[in-house]
């Protein structure tokens, strides 16, 4: 008979910090729903925000992290297959096609394909741990050419679903799990070289809307202060302008009902300018207790995480921590203008079913690396 185990201690921040934002996100829905009349994106959220918790379960309880790894490559094999699919039945959706639709379920394989990639490297910098001392450029791309051949793959295949906010948010995550993984600094710098120059031609020759952006980010920017900047001209700059009119009302304590940015002032209110809508209602304090408790939630993941003597969960957990805490970044710099607009939710708070399914099922998987068992 096979030895069984039961789950002793946990970190339960993790899952308290995250029910809040999940309350936070159920409550917004209702709140923007209620205004502009059709509560069907409310009802279908409560029902993602119910199946969560089955993912988190599943995921706490279930998977047994040390056997999960062997299934790496398999699951690569899978998010390629469903990133192609999208390509040939996929919905377009404002000139993007991103989702595939499974028994009347949108599902973006893109946002799965950052989490199966965390997992990949994690488990093949394992595998080699040994050798990570000597990874220069030339011994990196001869030994873990499969860390090269594989990401690229499958950014090539978002990239043609113009998802490109996926591409940045995943190629730091991969980054940071190499920093964290202590590869030579030589190879990082060359590794991020070669990503800001592809980035840069991807912006410069891709589509117009990408230079746009730009353009937006250079008028509107936190950062910038040359007045002359303010003479740029540009279109389609209707939803940053609102945002920050949103933010700016909210002052210190908010608005509360008298929040003008959901009455269809801010056409993506409930999922990438969200963090807007909480700024005008809660004001400055909203939003500071919201990043506070992104904040609160990176550090727990990342203390289970670090203290792991397993390598493997060590860096798979850095990567999960990090995967969630960037997006929410983004999300909540782009809101601010101090990042170029981005189509990137806001972690358990922007409506949708896929970005909800997976982040709530890495936080199960943070959940289980934080576990301590007991074999009976």
């Amino acid at each position: 008979m096979k030895p069984k185990s039961y789950i002793e201690q946990y970190d339960h921040y993790i899952p308290l910090i995250y029910l809040v934002l999940m309350i936070i996100g159920l409550y917004m829905q209702l709140n923007i729903s209620a205004i502009r009349t059709k509560m069907d994106f409310f009802y279908r959220q409560s029902i993602w925000f119910g199946l969560s918790f089955f993912l988190i379960w599943f995921a706490f309880k279930v998977i047994n992290l040390k056997k999960i790894r062997k299934y790496s490559i398999l699951f690569v094999i899978i998010t390629i297959i469903l990133l192609a699919a999208v390509l040939i039945v996929g919905r377009d959706v404002k000139g993007a096609v991103r989702s595939i639709r499974i028994w009347k379920i949108n599902i973006q394989p893109s946002l799965l394909a950052r989490l199966v990639l965390i997992l990949y490297f994690a488990h093949i910098l394992d595998k080699h741990k040994r050798v990570l001392g000597k990874t220069t450029p030339k011994f990196f791309l001869k030994k873990f050419s499969a860390l090269i051949i594989i990401p690229a793959i499958i950014f090539v295949l978002i990239l043609v679903e113009r998802h490109f906010s996926t591409l940045i948010i995943s190629g730091f995550t991969l980054l940071s799990i190499l920093f964290l993984a202590k590869i030579r600094m030589s190879t990082l710098l060359s590794i991020l070289g070669i990503m800001l120059i592809i980035g840069i031609m991807i912006i410069s020759f891709g589509p117009k809307y990408r230079s746009q952006r730009i353009k937006i980010f250079k008028k509107y920017s936190l950062f910038y202060k040359d007045a002359k900047e303010n003479n740029i001209e540009v279109t389609n700059d209707y939803q940053i302008k609102e945002s920050l009119i949103s933010l700016s009302a909210g002052k210190f304590f908010g608005t509360h009902q008298e929040a003008t940015g959901k009455h269809y002032f801010l056409p993506e209110a409930k999922t990438d300018y969200i963090y807007a809508i909480i700024g005008e209602e809660f004001g400055f304090l909203g939003t500071l207790v919201i990043l506070s408790l992104y904040c609160f939630l990176f550090f727990r993941a990342m203390k289970s995480s670090f203290i792991q003597e397993d390598f493997f969960l060590k860096l798979f957990g850095f990567g999960l921590s990090m995967n969630i805490f960037y997006n929410a970044i983004v999300n909540i710099g782009v809101a601010m203008a101090a990042l170029p607009s981005t189509g990137v939710t806001l972690p358990f708070i922007s409506y949708g079913g896929t970005s909800l399914l997976v982040n709530s099922f890495s936080i199960g998987l943070l959940m289980n690396i934080s576990a301590k068992r007991r074999i009976l």
